[in-house]
């Protein structure tokens, strides 16, 4: 795997390291019983897909690290899009994708719902669901805390406070899905903007710092929680969310075989929320924009 800023970033103060470690350290069982030893031989680097999301930096990169570090597999990173993640992964153009966000633990017994299910329905022929990488999350509409409406039926009669409309991520995500279910289920007069993280945070920062009104799509665990007060609204209508939603591990049916350890580390490689929530804010506090952790070859 390439060093990137975000590798070097996190192992390079002593404290970083040990963050890392740490979070690495929550997969110990993963590897345990992976003959670490010896190393793994494959034919060809592992291939793994990421969006440009600080969650999906934290998952894959720690992976990489522990897979390469640990078992002996040359891992080639590649950033893109949720949809060309899909395509790739179904044309076996990739091997892993560590972010399939849905709700619940039923993409583990095929049974696929929110955030980027339907992605999923539509390759569940080429790819296997094998673990949870992240969760539990939530998702919704979220405001400062100096923000004086409570609920999203609300927005309707401060919509002049709002003149940027919602503020999302990345379209075609599952959150942006979510979120436009809801500009219909409540008829809502706000425009949802689509961007990106990265773009979204900072929007929500300038509004902070002049404590203007501002709403965004997010979810949590994101760095922006521990910065700023800010809280989700009320949805009772629950178009934004029904049940937690978790990351999963999905892997096309060639890895099981190329790369057996890997697989076997898949299965098992969870960060706790609070041990990912330091790693992403490592990538914030440190100005690092997701794009910039991307690695050589990656088409940035």
């Amino acid at each position: 795997m390439p060093k990137t800023n975000l590798v070097n970033d996190i192992l390079g103060a002593s404290a970083s390291r040990r963050t890392f470690l740490k979070a690495g350290g929550a997969a110990t069982l993963a590897l345990t019983g992976l003959g670490t030893a010896a190393r793994a031989e494959a034919s060809r680097p592992l291939v793994w897909v990421y969006a440009a999301w600080s969650d999906s930096l934290a998952i894959t990169f720690v992976g990489a690290k522990l897979i390469e570090d640990n078992l002996g597999y040359k891992v080639k990173l590649q950033q893109a899009d949720t949809g060309v993640i899909y395509a790739s992964l179904q044309k076996s153009k990739a091997d892993v994708y560590s972010n399939a966000y849905m709700q619940g633990m039923g993409p583990l017994k095929g049974e696929y719902s929110g955030g980027q299910a339907d992605y999923v329905k539509k390759i569940a022929d080429s790819i296997e669901v094998i673990g949870v990488s992240e969760g539990p999350m939530t998702q919704g509409l979220a405001v400062p805390d100096y923000v004086d409406i409570k609920s999203i039926t609300e927005l309707n009669d401060h919509a002049d406070k709002f003149p940027g409309g919602i503020i999302g991520i990345d379209a075609g995500t599952g959150l942006m899905k979510a979120a436009d279910e809801t500009v219909k289920a409540y008829d809502l007069k706000l425009k949802l903007v689509p961007g990106s993280e990265a773009a979204m945070s900072a929007a929500f920062q300038r509004a902070y710092s002049k404590k203007e009104p501002v709403v965004v799509t997010t979810w949590e665990p994101l760095p922006m929680w521990s910065k700023f007060k800010m809280r989700y609204l009320e949805d009772p209508k629950q178009t934004m969310m029904k049940e937690p939603y978790y990351c999963f591990h999905v892997v096309t049916k060639d890895v099981k075989s190329e790369f057996p350890k890997a697989y076997e580390f898949l299965k098992k490689f969870h960060i706790p929320n609070d041990e990912e929530a330091k790693i992403m804010a490592m990538i914030d506090v440190d100005g690092m924009k997701p794009e910039a952790a991307a690695p050589s070859g990656s088409g940035k």
